[in-house]
């Protein structure tokens, strides 16, 4: 299986506490529409079977991004936090193109009536909230899904938003909070700016109390496998599964082109490479994301976790997966409808 990651601009609309931390005196311009449309091509020609397409914000693109998805062929997914006006803005035109057939978005709370919580986080959630009501009222067969960051402050409303987003045909994406352990994860702060959202071995018990009421009725998560693991190996959440050297199978690539051992890691040997080097440079490429990510003291980051899972135990299936939003647990007839060539 070879997935891809994609950072198509380091542009965000928001600051808030544990987000998107980045250097941007280290990343060139961004690329150009017509240099993405290159870029995406060459992700074809290496074989890519799905694409993870991160921003910061990839809404703030406008209608270049409309431009770069027509030309790419590459089953993706799109992420964004809905900023307004901005996403208000380009919605109709977006969806009605039939380009853009999926949207995924954080959502950490639950929302119900009379809840606030003084959390950017959760800000974040009431608008991805009001965008699946939107989708599903006005585009009812593009995919959704709603991607979770679960950590120490939010973990006891985690089943109730499990629920409710299974409830309006969400599918959910579960994620557990990282934090910089070693200065070289360019994309989240260091443990003394989130102490209060980070987990301790003194939870693990509470931990795996909630994740195994969510594993008896997960809806439509789509990572109840990677639950499992953490339930059996709580210890994971400490940063403490590593790739192997190998986080998807395909390349990473930042706003610049520049290559990335991984979303979370610029590594010391991959940057020196971009998406214009392979897949000519493919084996030094393939090389240099070894050492790096060897390098790197583990992570607990369900996207490569699922990659490995289901290359070791079907590649077929996995593939389903990552599209579709298949699960041996979901009904075949509630998958997505996407077309894989």
């Amino acid at each position: 299986m070879i997935n891809s990651l994609t950072y198509l601009t380091r542009r965000c609309p928001r600051k808030c506490g544990y987000c998107a931390i980045r250097d941007a005196k280290n990343v060139g311009p961004e690329l150009s529409p017509e240099q993405w449309i290159k870029a995406f091509k060459i992700l074809k020609e290496l074989g890519v079977q799905f694409n993870l397409i991160l921003g910061n914000e990839t809404w703030l693109l406008g209608e270049d991004l409309l431009t770069i998805l027509k030309s790419n062929t590459v089953p993706f997914a799109l992420y964004t936090t809905c900023p307004e006006p901005t996403f208000s803005h380009y919605r109709d035109k977006f969806f009605e193109s039939g380009v853009l057939d999926n949207l995924s978005c954080g959502m950490d709370y639950p929302i119900i009536e009379g809840l606030y919580v003084e959390d950017d986080s959760y800000h974040k959630s009431k608008s991805a909230f009001e965008a699946f009501k939107w989708i599903k009222k006005n585009y009812p067969d593009v995919d959704t899904q709603g991607n979770i960051t679960v950590h120490r402050k939010n973990l006891k409303a985690v089943p109730l938003l499990v629920d409710q987003l299974s409830q309006m045909g969400v599918f959910i994406g579960m994620n557990f909070i990282h934090w910089n352990s070693d200065g070289k994860f360019d994309f989240f702060p260091g443990r003394e700016g989130i102490e209060d959202l980070l987990f301790k071995k003194e939870d693990f018990p509470k931990i795996v109390n909630i994740l195994n009421r969510i594993l008896k009725s997960p809806g439509l998560l789509q990572n109840p496998e990677i639950l499992q693991m953490i339930v059996n190996k709580p210890e994971l959440l400490l940063m403490g599964w590593h790739c192997q050297g190998d986080p998807y199978g395909g390349p990473s690539i930042d706003a610049d082109g520049t290559l990335r051992v991984c979303g979370y890691r610029t590594g010391r040997r991959t940057n020196k490479l971009s998406i214009f080097d392979l897949p000519k440079h493919w084996h030094e490429w393939r090389d240099a994301v070894y050492l790096d990510a060897m390098e790197c003291p583990g992570c607990n980051w369900a996207y490569p976790m699922m990659v490995r899972f289901w290359e070791e135990t079907d590649n077929i299936m996995g593939r389903e997966v990552f599209v579709k939003h298949a699960g041996r647990h979901i009904d075949e007839n509630k998958w997505s409808k996407r077309i894989i060539e």
